[in-house]
């Protein structure tokens, strides 16, 4: 589904654009030209602090490397950025847009038909409600691959009294998954919950065991029934995370056959046997959504709706690793 790269609109005039071969729907190789492209690009400023007592004003300007793609799937658009931050953060920026699926209305001026599962974007013209769901298999070795475990925060309010008079003490605390079945899990916006793969036979220079966050973004849960075929084929949607020990024929969250499926198939299959995933070799699959309650202003053509998540060092390196990058 991959489509070809357009320079200065698509991606950068800098960028290089790469050739990919892929596979036809009969399974024979194609070399598909321009559909991958390397680039750099301005990041913003990458830090900034001013010194009141010395008058010192000190910043950087950040660069980012990009290696980019965009997918062609029905009258939709998704593109994927890989993007390699200097302060060694990994971060994947999905863009949304295309043109969304609609159905005809009669077009009366006196009303503009929006209803509970559709919204009017043109006259005679309603978008329908709907969503967007992708998984990222992160096959992560964090200071290698064999001793690896995922680790969840959850941050919550201290209860008042005499050690927190001011009643504004809050902590964290910190739970390591052992087997697969404690790693299926959902974000929790009230605990800010996040999730570390942590490498505990590695030290960095402060004796901390040097990790890798898994920083959410834009998310949402699946309005569709758990009996449905959506959900049935796509399993992976009933959990925002999962942990499985590294397995070569598993790569697939929905598993092989996807569109033919009859359902039970991927990471719901292959967790059923409960694997150890504490110090191992390990796998995390992340389930994002997207809900996408239509406007005027995503038609004809929907603009860009940009969507991801990072993956940012925590405790990988013993201080701030571009503090070393020039002016």
């Amino acid at each position: 589904m991959a489509v070809p790269l357009e320079a200065k609109t698509d991606v950068p005039d800098n960028a290089t654009l790469l050739p990919a071969v892929l596979a036809t729907e009969r399974g024979n190789p194609q070399t598909r030209n321009r559909v991958v492209a390397l680039y750099e690009r301005d990041g913003g400023v990458l830090w900034k602090h001013v010194d009141y007592l010395t008058n010192k004003n000190e910043s950087r300007r950040a660069r980012q490397l990009v290696l980019s793609s965009f997918a062609n799937v029905g009258n939709y658009e998704y593109g994927f950025e890989w993007i390699f931050h200097q302060d060694g953060t990994l971060e994947m920026e999905v863009l949304l847009t295309g043109v969304m699926s609609v159905k005809g209305v009669v077009a009366d001026a006196k009303h503009d038909h929006s209803s509970a599962t559709g919204h009017l974007v043109a006259p005679g013209i309603e978008a329908v409600h709907h969503q967007h769901f992708f998984n990222f298999r992160l096959d992560l070795d964090v200071d290698g691959s064999g001793a690896n475990s995922v680790v969840e925060q959850n941050t919550m309010a201290a209860l008042p009294g005499k050690n927190n008079p001011q009643n504004n003490v809050f902590a964290m605390q910190e739970t390591v998954f052992k087997r697969e079945a404690e790693a299926q899990r959902q974000l929790n916006l009230a605990s800010a919950r996040r999730w570390m793969v942590r490498n505990d036979a590695a030290k960095n220079a402060l004796g901390q065991p040097t990790g890798y966050l898994l920083v959410t973004g834009e998310n949402g849960l699946s309005f569709s029934g758990l009996n449905s075929f959506v959900r049935k084929r796509a399993g992976f949607m009933n959990h925002h995370l999962w942990v499985t020990p590294h397995a070569p024929d598993e790569m697939n969250a929905a598993g092989f056959y996807i569109n033919q499926s009859r359902g039970g198939d991927g990471l719901p299959k292959w967790t059923k046997g409960n694997r150890t995933i504490e110090n191992q070799d390990i796998v995390l699959w992340y389930s994002m959504g997207v809900t996408h309650i239509p406007r005027p202003e995503d038609w004809p053509v929907m603009p860009v709706h940009k969507a991801g998540f990072k993956l940012i060092p925590n405790g990988f390196f013993a201080r701030n690793p571009t503090m070393d990058v020039p002016r």
